[in-house]
């Protein structure tokens, strides 16, 4: 009994995340940049070809802020300022327009597709039951 107690508090080190052998951190997920209007679809349907949406583009500043050329309805209509909930995971994107008393906030995806970042963004602009999914590429 003496042996197994010896062992039970000898035998054991408590886990210690203290070091880091690798000294490995996560990323920070940029998306600045000019970003171009791909592929739209409501309601899961593509609806990419109704329209001329190549001319839509999100200019997202290092600075910040953000413009809007040649709008479509998205989920602000003016210029002003952007930012994320986390610089290493982030899952929201708020949006504040100039002048504005608060933000609007969206939930988005940033996947790697073909080795490219892309920019995925649900929204509803007006009717609740229509969601439109904005898949953006960034320009190079």
């Amino acid at each position: 009994m003496t042996l197994f107690g010896a062992m039970a508090l000898t035998g054991c080190s408590q886990f210690s995340d203290d070091t880091n052998p690798y000294d490995v951190t996560e990323s920070v997920k940029g998306i600045s940049g000019v970003w171009k209007l791909k592929n739209v679809t409501r309601n899961n349907v593509d609806i990419t070809s109704d329209m001329d949406f190549s001319k839509f583009a999100l200019h997202m500043n290092n600075d910040g802020t953000y413009h809007i050329e040649n709008y479509l309805p998205f989920v602000v209509e003016k210029d002003g300022t952007w930012a994320t909930d986390d610089p290493h995971y982030p899952f929201r994107l708020s949006f504040q327009e100039n002048g504005a008393a608060s933000d609007v906030s969206v939930d988005f995806n940033i996947p790697v597709i073909n080795g490219q970042r892309s920019l995925q963004i649900s929204l509803s602009p007006g009717c609740a039951s229509n969601v439109y999914t904005y898949k953006f590429e960034k320009e190079q």
